[in-house]
């Protein structure tokens, strides 16, 4: 059994205010016995002001100056000292600076535990100006251990393509962890944008039989519904609105994985009886985009 939270969280820019209420809503889910609590996408600094389509140098700027080195910095080294004390596990995301060029940054999802620093995750779909804020990741799509199960860290627009949960749930992930700053132009459920999240967040939980994680970005124009979805057709186990909050479920990680597997789909396991030798188009560079291939990313 496992307890998981999800925060949905207004955020500003200003990351000692962001810090705080993060630092408060560790603390409640701590009280609740929660296991695990995940963080919206940016949730330290904040999200750029400006929305996605408009580049703006400023949003560039700040993304700059409140980001930090994992897992050396600051607030790394604060929410692992947290997650020692409340015996708690603690995923979040902010801007990471290299460590090898000051002027290169990345989108990444950073996980702490009890027995300190876990992994993190460099974004690598990244749509629109995001672009030319970030890095993108080397496509590593990590699995960690935890006393609760095997967690998979994807961010947000990569839960666009399906080939990430799928190669993380084929690494073993019983859980997919999918920090998102998803936009809603309009709070409504009918808004094509929602629609779109929606529709990915279940899709990737039941192809994969497995749980997934939202924790989405609260307030205008942002999607919220921070919520833990199970492996089994449309199950929610718990989920914000679009307003602030955070959601907490106690599930049976494998006896709901198992049961998936079994029932779900007529005893098909999505997993098990996949064709591998018959999907080599996949591997074939993108005829639509042939330089897909570069990460733009450099070694470190």
């Amino acid at each position: 059994m496992a307890v998981l939270a999800s925060v949905a969280m207004d955020l500003v820019n200003d990351k000692a205010a962001n810090r705080a209420k993060m630092d408060s809503y560790v603390e409640k889910a701590a009280a609740q016995n929660a296991d695990f609590v995940l963080f919206p996408e940016l949730a330290l600094g904040g999200v750029p002001k400006n929305p996605m389509f408009i580049f703006n140098p400023d949003d560039a700027k700040y993304q700059h100056d409140v980001a930090e080195l994992v897992p050396e910095g600051d607030s790394t080294q604060h929410f692992i000292e947290m997650a020692k004390k409340l015996d708690i596990y603690i995923g979040w995301g902010m801007a990471e600076q290299s460590h090898e060029r000051f002027d290169a940054l990345y989108n990444t999802l950073v996980v702490g535990g009890p027995e300190g620093f876990v992994g993190k995750y460099r974004k690598v779909h990244q749509p629109l100006t995001e672009r030319i804020m970030f890095y993108s990741g080397s496509g590593d799509y990590p699995v960690f251990d935890t006393r609760f199960g095997k967690i998979g860290l994807m961010i947000c627009f990569d839960k666009a393509y399906p080939e990430v949960s799928r190669t993380l749930a084929l690494k073993g992930a019983q859980i997919l962890l999918c920090p998102t700053a998803w936009p809603s132009i309009e709070p409504f459920e009918d808004d094509n944008d929602f629609r779109a999240g929606n529709v990915f967040s279940f899709a990737r939980a039941l192809e994969n039989m497995c749980f997934f994680m939202d924790s989405c970005v609260s307030g205008k124009f942002e999607m919220g519904h921070s919520r833990i979805i199970g492996p089994n057709p449309m199950q929610i186990c718990a989920t914000t609105g679009f307003e602030e909050g955070m959601a907490v479920a106690d599930v049976d990680v494998e006896g709901e994985i198992l049961k998936s597997r079994l029932y779900a789909m007529a005893g098909s396991d999505l997993l098990k009886d996949r064709k591998p030798a018959t999907y080599g188009e996949l591997a074939k560079p993108n005829r639509y985009n042939p330089i897909s291939g570069d990460l733009g990313q450099f070694a470190e």
